[in-house]
């Protein structure tokens, strides 16, 4: 996969997740949650300036654990806003498509 090609899934991803970070602002409170969904949001910001080729297939796998990890901590939050769900859900997809494309594995 192209250097480029992954800058722009990385900020597809921070795109999603930035919808993620809004819907937090309206009041979700659970902290785990809070905590994942800006993890995500702060790799995806900033590994997406990187342009050594390695360093992006890895910056792919680091978000997508960190993807991971937000959806763990929607599932564990309980009731937890549908749009906001459903925007660490798009993150988390488009992470792990990321991932196995790097990878060259099928999603």
């Amino acid at each position: 996969m192209e250097t480029q090609a992954i800058q722009q899934a990385i900020d597809a991803i921070e795109q999603a997740t930035d919808k993620a970070v809004e819907q937090l602002k309206k009041g979700q409170s659970d902290a785990a949650l809070q905590s994942a969904v800006q993890d995500l949001h702060q790799q995806a910001r900033t590994k997406r300036a990187l342009t050594d080729p390695k360093a992006l297939a890895q910056a792919a796998v680091d978000i997508e654990q960190a993807a991971d990890k937000a959806m763990d901590a929607c599932r564990a939050a309980g009731q937890v806003d549908p749009a906001l769900q459903q925007a660490v859900k798009d993150a988390h997809q488009k992470a792990s498509q990321l991932k196995h494309q790097v990878q060259g594995t099928p999603a």
